[in-house]
């Protein structure tokens, strides 16, 4: 079962089939931004700092925008993707890029709310924010991917890549 999450949650960020021998990397490699991502939501949120977010917002929309120019997979690629045996994070497919636009849409929104005073607001966003990181680290399940592929007509594949689905 645990195979066919990670393959399923590899076919949603838009990347090919993984072989079986490499589908273990590949998600474990492709978990790094986001893993990264929930340790700044849960200091933005500890902290309730609109800075924090805003530089969440910046950062990811960059990495949005500039895919080959990604600082989380520079950072992987310098660390853990050097080891010998490593796979090697390259540029992120479309349905990867527009998570990554949304996340930032995210924080950016939670940014605002909590600089204009909006705390209960803040908090919804937040919660919401932060399930999605939850749903993606522990579940495999990437709202973000999931929506691109609603939203390009692709309804069937979309649920096909649900990590429940076989």
């Amino acid at each position: 079962m645990q195979d066919t999450v990670k393959r399923n949650f590899i076919l949603q960020q838009g990347f090919e089939e993984p072989a079986p021998a490499v589908c273990p990397l590949q998600y474990s490699s492709l978990l790094f931004q986001p893993r990264i991502v929930f340790i700044w939501v849960a200091a933005g949120i500890l902290f309730q700092s609109p800075a924090v977010f805003a530089a969440l917002c910046a950062v990811l929309w960059w990495s949005a925008l500039f895919p080959k120019l990604n600082p989380f997979d520079a950072l992987y690629n310098r660390t853990i993707g050097s080891r010998p045996g490593a796979l090697r994070l390259g540029p992120a497919p479309s349905p990867r890029r527009v998570a990554q636009t949304m996340a930032g849409a995210f924080a950016l929104a939670t940014a605002l709310l909590i600089h204009a005073g909006f705390s209960l607001a803040a908090y919804v966003v937040e919660a919401i924010f932060l399930a999605a990181l939850l749903a993606l680290t522990i579940g495999g399940f990437c709202l973000g991917s999931f929506v691109y592929h609603l939203l390009r007509g692709h309804g069937r594949f979309a649920r096909q890549t649900l990590p429940w689905a076989r």
